[in-house]
Parts: structure tokens; sequence; C-alpha cells
């Protein structure tokens, strides 16, 4: 690992994107198939489609509003068509993303006169968006522009042995190369919560950790269940994994040695540069999502056994070390660091081999899952509808 640099498309706010997207971005789930088919039928756009969106109060409002505008704001999107049935969600959704200083551009179905008037205005937006997104080029930038999003799912034991290892090499390169790197997914710390807290930078950001862990296991137990015994998960204990501690300790293994400055909320953007920790929940879609929103130009996804979901707006790199899951589910994977087993290479070798990807990809070349379409967002819920 040598080279920081890559190549970027510098938006108005001075961040880098390593795509070049227009957003079409449902404020609300009534709006889901208006952005469907204006996605599917301008090119160069990407659907940004959301579960809910009416009857959210209070907090859970004012994060799925934080997320979607996120998402929108986020450095790889040129710019984005809000939709929703009336305008007052949509413009709260579209308002950060257009003081920014991208394009913006609210649809309402209600205001349009139909769901098929409101796509074909959409379309219309979407085509000019487009256009112009095509008529910029990349630029050089480098790693102190750049994001990390960290995820993990469906780990084994190869996980905690190479993959999670040689990320968290990378990510050590990247902070000290002035880049950032973010690590969410609270349940995976669980039993791993006091290391983390020694590695934390100050002790108000460790205490933040542990108090993170504490309010996932408390609220779980307020419902009736007890997270070691459904973790590790079946396919984790099929892979190996023996404990919630094990799976944990090799969890964060991704994210490095470098002080952790900041504990985030989820989908909130870090203040701090360096290594960043968000509270976000495990499952993929909801993390990766948060992890888009908060400002992560790419994702690297490492996997045990396999998964093929990935984020519309920021590609998510699928890695495994399992010669097995290469073999069952290469079609959905991106980088391969098997060859730790099957040949020999040193931790190093692989970490090197995962930047060279990584750096293919920052430059350009697509993940299995934006060719494929497997594609998907999801906001994180708090609370009741009303």
């Amino acid at each position: 690992m040598e080279n920081d640099t890559f190549l970027g498309y510098r938006r108005p706010d001075g961040r880098v994107g390593v795509r070049n997207h227009v957003a079409v971005i449902s404020a609300s789930d009534n709006a889901n198939f208006v952005v469907s088919r204006i996605a599917n039928l301008v090119l160069g756009t990407v659907a940004v489609t959301t579960g809910f969106g009416r009857g959210e109060i209070g907090p859970d409002l004012e994060q799925h509003i934080r997320t979607l505008s996120g998402l929108g704001l986020n450095p790889n999107v040129y710019g984005a068509i809000v939709v929703s049935l009336e305008p007052v969600i949509a413009g709260q959704v579209a308002a950060p993303i257009r003081e920014s200083g991208k394009p913006v551009e609210v649809v309402t179905i209600d205001e349009c006169g139909g769901s098929m008037a409101a796509t074909m205005a959409g379309v219309r937006i979407a085509q000019r968006m487009a256009i112009e997104a095509s008529r910029m080029a990349r630029t050089p930038a480098d790693f102190s522009c750049l994001q990390i999003g960290l995820e993990c799912g469906g780990s084994d034991s190869t996980s905690g042995m190479v993959a999670n290892p040689a990320v968290g090499l990378l990510s050590d390169f990247a902070v000290t190369h002035g880049g950032t790197v973010v690590v969410s997914e609270v349940a995976e710390w669980i039993g791993a919560e006091r290391a983390l807290a020694a590695q934390a930078a100050t002790p108000e950001v460790g205490q933040a950790i542990v108090a993170a862990v504490e309010r996932t296991e408390a609220y779980a137990k307020s419902v009736g269940l007890d997270i070691a015994s459904t973790n590790p998960a079946p396919d984790n204990i099929k892979g190996g994994l023996t404990t919630l501690e094990e799976k944990s300790l090799g969890a964060v293994k991704k994210g490095g040695t470098t002080p952790i400055r900041q504990l985030t909320r989820n989908g909130e953007p870090p203040s701090e540069r360096g290594l960043i920790f968000m509270d976000a929940p495990a499952p993929g879609v909801e993390n990766i999502t948060a992890l888009a929103a908060c400002g992560c130009q790419v994702i690297i996804f490492t996997t045990g056994k396999g998964n093929a979901v990935g984020c519309p707006v920021a590609p998510t790199i699928k890695v495994t070390s399992n010669p097995y899951t290469v073999k069952r589910v290469g079609e959905n994977l991106d980088v391969d660091l098997s060859q730790a087993f099957t040949d020999g290479w040193s931790l190093p070798q692989t970490a090197d081999h995962l930047y060279g990807c990584l750096l293919e990809h920052l430059n350009g070349k697509l993940t299995t899952a934006e060719v494929l379409g497997d594609t998907v967002v999801s906001v994180t819920r708090m609370g009741f509808t009303v």
C-alpha cells in the first residue's frame, strides 16, 4: 500500500465522489412506485426507496429525514430528485441537499395530478440532470477526501482470522493518510466494548461506546431477548464461531488500531477525521444505509458465508477469505482473499491485494451488486408509527 490517490468527482461543498449518480429519492413509502419508474426509465439514476415516511414522529421522523437527506448528500450523488405524495416531507428531505450546492428538485404526486404525471415530470428532470452529470470528468484526489464504511455479515472463523484483520490494516493506512473510517453495528461490539474503550482517543468517547453497548443489551432484555442466546447466529456457528465475544473481537478488527475519535448517531456525518464508530444496528441493509447516509463513498463488506446486498448510492465491495464461499457464491463477491489459506499469503499480502481492489473500485470499476442491481436501502426505525 503506497499510492493514496484516486480519481473522483468534486462537489460544490468540496467533497469528492467515486460515482456520479442522479439519486431519485422517495420521501415516503407511497411514492416508491414513482421513484422506481423514473429510475428504470433514465440511465444514470439510482432509486432510493423507503419503507416508511408517513406517521413518524419525534426522533423517528428526525432520523428518517436525516438518513434520506444524507443519501442525497453523499459525495457520490451529483444531484437529487425527491418524490412524495405531498410537498411537506419532500421539502424537508430536499432542503439539506440544496444547501450543499447540489441540484435538487421536488416532485409531488398531488401537485402533478397523479402518479403517471409525476413519473413523467420526474423523468424529464432526471434526463436533464443525468446529461449534466455526464459532462463531469474525474480529477485526482487523495485519501484525505475519502470516507470508508465498514460492515461484516455472515461472519465465520475465516472472517476474524484473515478478512477483518486485512481490512484493519487498510483502515490504519487510510487513517494515517488523512482519511476517515466508520465502524458501526453496536451488537457486534458486545464483549469487545472494554477493548474499544481502551482504544478511544478520550475517556468520553470510550464511555459513550460502553454506554451504547449497554443500551442495546438493556433494550433486548426489556423485550425478553437475551442477545447471548441468539448470537452467534446459526450461520456463524456453522462457520466455526463459538461465542459472542469471539465474534465481536473478530468483527472489530476491521477498524484497525488507530484511536477512535468519535461516536456518532445513526446516519450522522462525523465531525472528526480518523477512526469513527457509529451507533447503528447490525442488520446489513440498515447498516450500509446508515454508512452511506453519513457520507461514506465506499463500503467494504466482509462476509464469511456470503451476502449479495449492496447500497444504491455507495459501491459495496464484498470481501471474503473463505475459499468455499468463493466457489459457492462467487457471483456476489468482489475480492477474494482466500489465498491466505490456499497459497500461504501473509496478512500484509492480503491487505495489499484488498487495497489494489479498492483502488479499482474507487476509480470506477463496478461492484457485483451494482452490476446485478442487488441494491436496496432501509432506514432504521426507533418507535411506533402514529
